[in-house]
């Protein structure tokens, strides 16, 4: 049970830790996903928890987008 909350409070600061990266990297710099952070995951994992935007999905992903928020 506390690997399970262990994991899911490294998800929370590794998201939060994403977007601090994001919004002060230079435009030079490549932007990271929540999941680069996360010493709980494996490299497989991480690979497999990234979807990958593509221009024949984008306009799928915006419509489920939409769905959820309006």
């Amino acid at each position: 049970m506390s690997e399970g909350r262990d994991q899911h409070v490294w998800c929370v600061v590794s998201a939060v830790m994403s977007v601090i990266h994001n919004c002060h990297c230079d435009s030079k710099s490549k932007a990271l996903s929540p999941d680069d952070f996360n010493p709980t995951l494996s490299k497989e994992e991480r690979k497999r928890h990234a979807p990958l935007v593509t221009d024949d999905n984008l306009d799928v992903m915006r419509d489920e987008f939409r769905k959820i928020y309006g």
